[in-house]
């Protein structure tokens, strides 16, 4: 399943979005050997604000984070918009109704194999869910070789929006894909997900006797 994490809940996740930049360290900058902000044993840049949305997969609310994504709009500051404009043929699809979707990371030792497919096609349903939920019609992004052969054939409607940069591991392609149900139908199918695998945990309001006592609630509100 895949928890959506926002500025409402992300209290609930502060240490499951801990582990999710120490994997990402582990991936990206131990592993991959990128050139990207560390902060102690974590990956973290200017992107992952207090409002930045995340995906996180788990096979059960307290087990461990099995693969995670970060999403933007793209009408803030974002990776793709300031780092890889040149990955693009024309402008970067950007507006209210596009988002990127970025540092796509599978738990170490989970990396290859049916496994970490598995985990792809999952998010891949947790980005068209959480992008139907925000009324989101589009999202970018950035891959390497071989996760955009993936991204593109997997069922919605996805298409490279430029060349490829680099050469060999360090090679990366800029896609776009459309949110649509119909999409998201086609995924689910051909990658036998028969039910939604999004999770939102809201945070539970307060028991009445807190909102009693608390004078800066109106009272009508109390009801």
């Amino acid at each position: 399943m895949i928890f959506l994490v926002n500025a409402d809940n992300r209290s609930q996740f502060a240490a499951d979005l801990a582990a999710m930049h120490r994997q990402r360290k582990i991936i990206f900058v131990d592993g991959a050997g990128w050139n990207v902000p560390v902060t102690g044993d974590r990956e973290i840049d200017r992107y992952d604000c207090d409002d930045t949305v995340y995906l996180l997969a788990k096979d059960e609310p307290s087990g461990p984070i099995l693969a995670s994504v970060r999403l933007l709009p793209t009408e803030r500051p974002h990776l793709m918009g300031e780092l890889f404009p040149i990955a693009c043929l024309a402008a970067i699809p950007h507006g209210p109704a596009v988002w990127e979707a970025s540092r796509f990371c599978v738990a170490p030792g989970l990396r290859g194999g049916g496994r970490s497919h598995a985990l792809i096609w999952e998010t891949v349903c947790g980005v068209l869910e959480t992008g139907l939920l925000y009324g989101i019609e589009a999202v970018v992004f950035a891959v390497n070789r071989a996760l955009l052969r993936l991204v593109l054939h997997c069922g919605w409607e996805a298409r490279s929006l430029g060349p490829r940069l680099g050469a060999g591991d360090q090679e990366i392609a800029a896609a776009a894909a459309t949110i649509t149900t119909a999409g998201l139908r086609r995924v689910r199918r051909l990658h036998r997900i028969p039910i939604p695998v999004t999770r939102l945990h809201a945070l539970a309001p307060p028991p009445p006797a807190a909102l009693a006592a608390d004078p800066s609630i109106p009272r009508r509100a109390r009801s």
